[in-house]
């Protein structure tokens, strides 16, 4: 009898153990959904200024491409990119037309599913042009006159002896946060800046 009054304890005990065990995994699922909540938003936040950042980077990369190609073939060219949408690309001015026909259908191909973030000429989804000062000097003026062209595309001109125009892109994300790209003519050297920070992010 006694030995059965033990095994109904033990198994007593067993049941309230579990029971605590089950109402701490409870109370540690509530508190992870919870810091889940919380941390959500930044987590977020933290994702879209790194694609952000990311984004300059490539479009100040594309320019230092651009400027070492002017130089090297004795041409100018040109960093295209499309105001409001993601396209950039480095190509020789003479083919803007070409490089309009090509933004349109990589746009295209963004907007229906069929291309994909961190190619070559898109930036990734969600992040678009959305502002460009640019100093046009009297070489880039008579290299738009004589080709004629225009389009939706923007050029940014780099010319053989290793300068540029002086200019600033700016770049959005979904967060509405933004990045410059800084641009100095004299040296064609470009460099990223948050202007949230006023801080320079890098340079080239």
């Amino acid at each position: 009898m006694k030995k059965k009054l033990q095994n109904v304890a033990f198994i007593q005990l067993r049941n309230r153990c579990a029971g605590m065990t089950l109402m701490e995994l409870l109370l540690v699922v509530a508190i992870m959904v919870v810091v889940t909540a919380v941390a959500a938003p930044t987590v977020q936040q933290t994702l879209a200024n790194q694609s952000l950042k990311k984004s300059a980077d490539r479009v100040r990369v594309a320019m230092g491409q651009a400027r070492v190609k002017a130089i090297k073939n004795g041409e100018e060219y040109a960093v295209f990119f499309s105001p409001g949408g993601s396209f950039f690309n480095v190509a020789p001015f003479r083919t803007f037309e070409q490089q309009g026909a090509l933004a349109d259908q990589r746009e295209r191909e963004l907007s229906e599913g069929r291309a994909t973030s961190y190619e070559d000429d898109l930036l990734p989804r969600g992040v678009v042009f959305v502002a460009a000062e640019a100093a046009m000097d009297a070489r880039g003026a008579d290299v738009l006159a004589t080709s004629g062209s225009k389009g939706s595309l923007e050029p940014i001109f780099f010319y053989p002896d290793g300068t540029s125009q002086d200019a600033i892109i700016t770049l959005q994300n979904q967060k509405q946060a933004t990045i410059e790209v800084h641009l100095r003519g004299l040296t064609g050297i470009a460099k990223t800046v948050r202007p949230d920070f006023v801080e320079t992010e890098g340079s080239q």
